[in-house]
């Protein structure tokens, strides 16, 4: 798909290629539910074991290690990024294409590896989603769901988005548990993008993003 359908996407507009990977997912999805219909739809884990008590608060014992995985792939990934050769590339196309381009970076080359990286992590993320939840998602919901968080956080600082993801979290909590009463159910729902407009009044690169400098 990166060879045949993504690669010539190099260089158009980004709505482009959105449409096209929303588009590549549906399809990916539906041949899937086919080609998958024997699978069970819900995983049974042999690592669920008594929740332990933090605090009086029973959490189980998958989503702790669930947690301690994702803990250590985000240090992995922050590490390649930062000090692989490879990540300063990849970082650097990102930045400025043109720029990569006539440091001798052959995009061709990194894109490929960012494709094939974002497929590794998002098989990880599904692994990890399906041990805490016992059931999959739709990707395109979840996409709705991360975006504030990214935008909150800050697209270019990951560290950002991880105290997005619990601002965000423990925003949609208090919602539901005093708000949800009063307006309606569904309202916790709605709260994260209502959080993303303030944002974006405020400050539109988030709270740890870098603001964007232009030479005149």
């Amino acid at each position: 798909m990166e060879s045949i359908v993504l690669r010539r996407l190099v260089g158009k507009p980004l709505i482009a290629l959105i449409m096209v990977t929303l588009g590549l997912g549906m399809i990916m999805r539906g041949g899937s539910a086919l080609a998958f219909r024997g699978v069970p739809g819900t995983i049974p884990l042999s690592l669920a074991g008594e929740p332990l008590d933090v605090w009086g608060i029973a959490i189980p014992t998958v989503k702790l290690l669930a947690a301690g995985v994702a803990i250590v792939v985000i240090a992995a990934v922050t590490w390649f990024f930062q000090r692989s050769r490879i990540g300063l590339a990849m970082r650097a196309v990102a930045d400025d294409q043109e720029a990569a381009m006539a440091a001798g970076i052959d995009l061709d080359r990194y894109f490929s590896i960012t494709w094939a990286l974002a497929g590794v992590v998002s098989v990880l993320g599904g692994i990890l989603w399906t041990v805490a939840s016992g059931g999959g998602f739709g990707l395109v919901l979840l996409g709705l769901r991360v975006f504030p968080i990214v935008v909150i956080g800050g697209l270019d600082n990951l560290p950002g988005c991880i105290v997005g993801a619990m601002a965000i979290a423990v925003l949609e909590s208090l919602a539901g548990g005093c708000l949800d009463p009063m307006v309606g159910a569904g309202f916790s729902s709605v709260t994260s993008y209502l959080a993303l407009i303030a944002m974006l009044y405020v400050r539109p690169t988030g709270l740890f993003g870098r603001p964007v400098v232009k030479r005149v």
